[in-house]
Parts: C-alpha cells; structure tokens; sequence
C-alpha cells in the first residue's frame, strides 16, 4: 500500500501506516510497550509516561503514543536507562496505591501489577499512603463501583465517557497528588449524567471500577461469543461465565457494528436471566378462569394437536394463527411460518414487526424495490449530514445514538425531525419541530424546494435509475413551502434552510424510527422520505441511503423469515405460483394460496367466529398493542391461546397453555440486525428447569402433529434450508458467520462477499419508483374534549414491554412510566411537577405522575409504555396504517386533568 512505511524497533524492521504513532506500530507488530494510559480504544493521551522510548536524532525520552511513526525512525524500547525511569514511574504510582493485591478482585488481571512485575519493581521507598484514603466506595449504581483508593488517575474511563460514550459525566479534580476522579459536580455515580454503559469499567486498568457481578462471583471461567437481544443495533458480546452463570458481558471491540462499546442494557441488563420469576415448566389449564397446573412437555404437545387437528378438520387451517417472533432467531421465525404453511395449511403467519416497521417495509418496497436498510451503520462515520427522523437513538439505539454524537462532533451536518427537542434535536443544525402525524407533509415541502432551486441529482442520474419523475414533480408542486409550512407548524425559513442543506452535501444519509412508521399514513411517510433520497441521487453510495433503526433485536430477520401472512423467506410473494411450488416440493407439501390475515385482523375475526386458536411466541400483546382492552377481549375468547415466553408476562395470564422458553444466551441460532447483518448466537448456559429453545419447541409441536418439519438438533441445518430456498441468502452459512464481520445479505453465492450497500449499480426494483402521496391528516386529530396529542416511545433504561429490563437493576433508574408535559402546558391545567393525573380517551381512563418538561412540544404529551400495571396502551387506539395495519401510536387524542 502507498501509505506503508518501514521503520525499526528494537533494530527489528517493521511496518506501520501514514498516521500512526509509534505505539501503535509496535502493537501492530506483537511489540509490547508498558503503559497505563494508553488503550487501543482511545486517542492517545501521553499521561502515564510509561511507554516512553528512545530515538535516533530526538532528544529525551518522548512517550511512544503521542509520537508520529515515520519512514526510517530507529526505535528503542528497552534500554536500561528507560527500565530504570520505568521503575521509578512504576514506584511512585504503587506508593498512593493500596497494597492488597491478594484479596483484590483484579489479582492477576490489573494492569498496574502487570507493569510492577514488567519493570521489576521489588521495593517502594515512600510512604504508601493513598491520597484518596479514608473515602468511601461509591455504591450507588446498581451495576459498578467505584474505590477513588484504588484510582491511579490515568483518565482511561474520563476519555471512554467523552470519546466513546460522549456523555461527558467524568472529569478530574484537584491537582497533583490531590487529583482525583469525579463524577458530575462531585457527587454519586447515580446522581450525576452518567449513563451507565460501562466504558469507564471497561477501561479501568485496576480495580477503581469494578462490575459488581463479577466482584460478588469473580472473574468468568470462559467466554462465550453472541449478539445481544435487546435493540436492532446487533452489538457484539463475549458473555463471561463461570459455575454455569452469567457474569459479565463484555463488548466486542472488533465487531464492527459497537467496536467495543455497549449500552446499560446490553453490558448490564442480561442478568435477567437468572431471575426467579424465569417459567421453567409447561404450565396448562381448561378454561381461563382455572388455576394452572404443572405439566410434562409431552402433554402439553398432545394437548395442542388434538385441539389444532380437531379445529384443522372441523373449522378449517385458517382458524389457526400464528404471532412469530422479532426477540427470538431467525431460525425460529422461518420454522414457525413452515410450521404453519406446511403442517396447519395457513398463511396466518406474522410477527411483532407488525406494529412498528411493517410500514418501513411498505414504503421502501415501493419505491426502491426492497424493505431493508440501505446502508451500515460504519457509514455515520462517513457521511456529510444526517438526517435524524422520528427516532431517539440516543435513548432506543444507545450505542448508534453515541457513534452520530461522535460523527457529530468531527463536524458531521445534522437536521432533525421529531416534535420533541431530543438530545440531537438540541445539537442539530437544524431542528424541524413538527406536529405529529405531518411527516408526508414534510419531506414533500422540502423536494418541493429542492426541485424549485435545481439542486435536484443530475439529468444522468434521473434517467438511468428513476422512473416516474413527471408525475412526482406535478404532485410535489402543490406542497409549497407555504402551505407545508401551515401543516407542520415549521417556519418557512426553516424549511428552505433544510433543503438546502440536505440537498448541497456529497453524501446524506437518512435514519429513522417509529416515529415515522407508527402512524395513519406511516407508509406513505416512509415513501415521502425515501422518494427524498431518490431526488438528490442519495442512495446506492457510502454514507447514503434510507437506514431504519429497528427497534427489537430480529425485527430485521423475523420479516427476512417469511413470518409474515403474505411472503416466504426474503419477501418472495405468496401470490406467486412458482414461489410456492418452490416450497411445496421443498416441504413435500401442499402449501395454502390463500393470503393470510395479519395479526390485528386475526384478533378482529375472533369476535366473528373466525380465528379459534392463537400461538404467540414472545410476543405479549396483552401488554404492548393499542386499544388493549379490546385485545385483551379478543385473546380471552379464542378456544387455545399458547403463550411462548421466558416469564408469565400479560399474554400468558389469558393462555390456556404457558411453554417456558430458553433465552439468548441459552439458545443457538442467528440475528439479522437492522443493516441486514446476520450474526450468530451462541449457547453460553444451560435454560432453567424444563425451558427449551423456542426453535426446538416448535419443530417437536410439529413432530407431535406427524408431520417433522427440522430433522436435528443443529440450529444451523435449519438455516441450511432457509437459505437453500432464498436467492439473497444462498451464499451465507454459519461457518462463514464465524468471521466477526459476518454477512450482511445480499450475497447469493458463497464467494460473494455481502452487500455493505444496496442498489449501487441497480434498484432491487430496477429504477427506483418516485412517489409523491397525497397528504391527509391523521386518523387522531385533536379536539375540544380531547385537546392534547399523546406520543409514545421509549426511555433509555428499558426495552419493549420491559418484561426483560424490570425484572433488573434497571429498575433503579426508572421504575415506573411517567407523562410528560410541557410546563406551559401544566401551568394552564394546574398539573404540578410529579403530581397525578388522569389521562383519558373514548377507550379508557388512566392514573399516572406527570413530569414537567420542556423538550416536549407544547400541545404535546409524551409517555412511555414499559409498565403494565399503568395501562397505558389501553388509552390507545385502534387506528393504523392503511396499507400495512402499523398502529398510529405517534398520534392519539386524549384529555388530561389534575387528581
């Protein structure tokens, strides 16, 4: 390569790339320099000065990390003179360090004993007084603690909050000897804005910072490598394990996906699974009114295919259903479609992602031909703006929300669109404060703009790759900046400024979240937003393109499954006749050709005598879909309702027959993250009791039915034939998911190398569709008895229906659902902060505690929806999507009062 260089170290010939220092051309080269300072992960800091070297034409003794490498530099690293400033660096750190390394929990894994022993070190000559001595442990946060005693001031974990997190909660006092480490103004970890990811823990070269599990249980006696099972980010973890219990849970830093980064979920928040509340045996009863009672697994199987074959013979296959999973593997998701097109003989066939990317998939399918991602999420790092809508990866996609905050900093452009002032919304460029449910409204003003200032892609590019300009412009010249303007409530300036900005740049790059799927015309919004893209040619290049952020770890892979009522594996048609001939001699089978119903429309035939059983696995619907009551009604109802989960969540309450599930780090399998990377899972303990991975229940239900549909116990012979019958996915196998990189689809033959970045040469569609929907205003609209808009969403310290993250430390950080109000707002209704209210709507009448906040938009209310007990979702609506049934939780009308 042109950048290469050589150089010598320790007169050995080496090579290093333009830009590096010298330490890191040693530790390219299996070098080893003594620091404690100096991390792989962190820009160089030269504070130790440990690693210092000699050389040739330079005076003194520089630090190897702060020191450019160059072409010829001669380097020494182990002279005597730099062992004996070594030692003496090395003693003084000891002396202010606590001598107890044989009862300290780092003992054969503390980098400063590693450095003593290195240099020699053998006496101290000065007093060991630590200047920390005497303070207290701080204890605060349920996940680590800190001993200032133990603290050698390094600034690891002061650069991993700023650099890596860029939480910014840590920062040093005092000087001297005196320096110490503090968190916020001098306080506790839990009071300060310390996030609790664990990049400081992670950094700690001694035991300052330490995990509590492992202080408690000690260091793990393996490690075990797997993809966390919280958000669709898909970061990398090595689980530590000892005695058959998790311990720690390490992030990964060469995946590409976190490079070695985490959130509090996923580095802390597995613990879950060691819980007591953990289902460990097959539970049944007649009648939802009875007691369950214990049962055996095979039991419980002959008690379903009685029911099904009974219900299969005298009301048909399609009054049986399925609610496949976006939590659980792809391998579960692909054999619980088999399950029931080839066994029951139904396309009743769908998945959670129903209720929050489904419109993703309609409006990317449209106009670019595919519902997938476009790009990676390395691509942040590279692109000139970002446009950030309907999402607060801050809080739903931590560690993607920590790499924009980075991007964002090296001076990355950003425009946000969201109607709350979110964390990036206040470091935006630009803000585009909108009124919820005006999203089509909004990015067809600003191509309105766009096409009115030429700063359109080039006359190439519009005939080479597009189709359907024509139409698109006419439509696109009736949303004036004026009246856009009128219907968002964003000044007109405002809006000029950002399609200038979006459309003047190389590269932007588009994420977005619920807040654009989740509503009456969520489709057409993703439609408007990707019809954007396909306007200024950004798609189809690095640091492009049209990015979901997916909200459950599978949401990708359960829709790549087929787990939906109207496609197979890799949204091949259903309608399609040679498609299903295609699995009908695959399955040796005759597969169903009527489209099935998705999952809203099966819980709507309930009443109707339509749908009579209901098998949702890792779905609690109870808790998480709209106009819950109403949910709740059509579940009570079915004849057989079984529950698939690892705790007795909402849903199971209303079952007839509960099946313990085994968790992530029980179970084998893979994950498509939200950049359609597909990455493996791996058993690290043992399911409690009588669990079993959900994948191995449902291929021995269909073996109880007498008709295998798996035919071993090696989750990757399942994959095999999924893949077998999906052109985009022929070429992926697990040994190639062995590489940490793993594939990212399409990649149809084993020599092709993945797909980083979609549609470069071509559309999945073959030219990209414009479309330019007609605005209509939601479904909900405000009104004199329902005056406030309500929006929904996420906080950082829990996950979904929270069924995992409240039976964790979490909890210590937010243990209950709180409304948010803009003070304004409160001040008119004479709502104080934490005071309860009630909230309503023609569905139901609720309590909660309302907190003021001026992020919110006035006229606004946010809420979260982790708690059941709250009920929340049953003020909710019924209202969605039209073409895909994505509930319109971004905009509900309720009315709220002081208690």
């Amino acid at each position: 390569m042109s950048d290469e260089f050589t150089m010598l170290i320790d007169g050995t010939m080496v090579v290093g790339q333009e830009g590096q220092t010298v330490m890191q051309v040693a530790r390219d080269n299996d070098i080893k320099i003594p620091s404690l300072c100096d991390s792989p992960h962190l820009a160089a800091f030269g504070s130790c000065r440990m690693c210092i070297v000699e050389v040739d034409g330079m005076r003194g003794t520089p630090s190897s990390c702060t020191t450019p490498a160059s072409s010829g530099m001669q380097v020494a690293t182990t002279t005597d003179r730099l062992w004996d400033l070594r030692r003496g660096l090395t003693e003084l750190y000891v002396s202010e360090h606590p001598l107890d390394c044989l009862t300290c929990t780092a003992n054969g894994d503390c980098e400063l004993q590693d450095v003593a022993s290195e240099v020699g070190l053998r006496e101290i000559r000065y007093d060991n007084t630590p200047s920390c001595e005497g303070m207290p442990i701080d204890e605060s946060n349920p996940f680590f603690s800190f001993d200032p005693s133990k603290c050698i001031v390094c600034s690891r974990c002061i650069r991993a909050c700023d650099d890596i997190q860029a939480t910014h909660a840590l920062s040093i006092d005092g000087r001297g000897f005196f320096s110490r480490i503090i968190a916020g103004a001098d306080e506790l970890f839990m009071d300060s804005d310390c996030v609790s990811c664990g990049a400081c823990v992670n950094e700690c070269p001694v035991a300052a910072l330490e995990d509590t599990v492992e202080r408690k249980y000690g260091k793990p006696d393996s490690y075990v490598r797997t993809t966390c099972a919280f958000c669709g980010v898909g970061c990398q973890f090595d689980a530590g394990v000892k005695g058959g219990k998790l311990v720690s849970m390490i992030p990964v830093a060469e995946s590409p996906v976190n490079q070695g980064h985490s959130c509090v979920k996923g580095r802390f928040a597995s613990a879950y699974v060691h819980h007591k509340d953990r289902l460990t045996t097959p539970l049944v009863r007649d009648s939802i009114e009875d007691e369950f009672r214990e049962a055996s697994w095979d039991e419980v199987y002959a008690l379903i295919s009685s029911k099904w074959k009974d219900l299969i013979s005298t009301q048909g296959p399609d009054s049986l259903g399925i609610i496949t999973s976006s939590r659980s593997t792809n391998e579960l998701n692909y054999l619980g479609a088999k399950l029931m097109r080839a066994v029951v003989g139904t396309n009743n066939v769908d998945n959670c992602a129903r209720v929050c990317h489904s419109a993703t998939v309609k409006g990317m399918m449209t106009v670019f031909g595919a519902g997938a991602g476009t790009n990676s999420l390395g691509d942040i790092d590279q692109t000139d703006l970002l446009l950030v809508s309907g999402c607060n990866p801050v809080h739903g996609h931590p560690v993607t929300g920590s790499r924009i905050i980075r991007a964002r900093k090296r001076g990355m452009g950003m425009i946000v669109a969201d109607p709350k002032r979110t964390e990036l919304a206040k470091m935006a460029d630009i803000h585009l404060q909108l009124r919820p449910g005006t999203n089509v409204a909004l990015y067809q003003g600003l191509a309105h703009i766009i096409l009115r200032e030429n700063m359109q892609a080039s006359d190439e590019w519009m005939s080479t790759r597009t189709e359907n300009l024509e139409p698109f412009k006419e439509m696109i010249k009736l949303m004036t900046p004026e009246l856009c303007s009128e219907l968002t409530t964003i000044p007109i300036e405002t809006l000029e400024s950002a399609a200038k900005l979006y459309a003047s740049v190389d590269a932007a790059m588009s994420v977005h979240g619920l807040g654009m799927t989740e509503h009456s015309h969520g489709s057409e919004g993703v439609m408007a937003l990707s019809s954007l893209a396909l306007l200024t040619g950004n798609v189809g290049r690095v640091g492009t393109g049209i990015n979901p952020l997916r909200g459950q770890n599978n949401v990708q892979g359960s829709c790549d499954m087929g787990a939906l009522p109207n496609v197979y594996t890799n949204y091949q048609s259903a309608d399609d006749l040679q498609v299903r001939q295609k699995f009908a001699n695959a399955w040796n089978v005759e597969v169903p050709t009527k489209l099935g119903m998705t999952y809203p429309a099966m819980l709507e035939s309930v009443s109707e005598g339509g749908l009579k059983s209901l098998y949702m696995i890792g779905s609690d619907i109870a808790h998480t879909d709209p106009n819950n009551l109403q949910v709740i009604e059509a579940l009570s109802n079915l004849e057989l309702l079984i529950v698939q989960d690892i705790f007795f969540c909402e849903s199971a309450k209303l079952a007839h027959i509960v099946l313990p599930a085994a968790s992530f780090l029980e179970s084998d399998g893979t994950y498509t993250n939200g950049e359609r990377r597909i990455q493996r899972i791996r058993k690290a303990i043992d399911a409690p009791g009588q669990a079993k991975q959900d994948w191995i229940i449902v291929k021995e239900l269909a073996e109880a039915m007498g008709h295998p549909i798996a035919f071993s116990e090696d989750s990757s012979d399942v994959w095999d034939e999924l893949a077998a019958l999906t052109p985009n996915f022929v070429g992926i196998s697990y040994d190639r998911l062995e590489d940490i990189e793993a594939i990212q689809w399409p990649a149809p033959t084993p020599e092709h190398p993945g797909t980083p970045v979609m549609h470069q040469d071509q559309f999945s569609r073959g030219l990209g569709h414009f479309v330019a929907p007609e605005f209509s205003e939601p479904n909900e609209t405000a009104s004199d008895d329902y005056p406030f808009i309500l929006i929904t969403g996420r906080n950082l310290y829990h996950y979904n229906a929270a069924t995992q993250t409240r039976r964790s430390g979490l909890v210590e950080f937010r243990g209950t659902d709180y409304l948010e109000i803009h003070p304004e707002d409160a001040e008119k209704l004479g709502i104080e902060d934490n005071a309860e209210i009630w909230i309503s709507s023609p569905r139901n009448k609720i309590k909660m505690l309302a907190k003021h906040n001026d992020e919110v938009r006035i006229g606004n209310l946010f809420t979260t929806f982790h708690f059941p007990e709250l009920g929340i979702n049953t003020v909710i609506s019924s209202s969605s999507d039209g073409y895909t049934r994505c509930p319109e939780y971004k905009v509900q009308a309720v009315a709220i009062s002081a208690v």
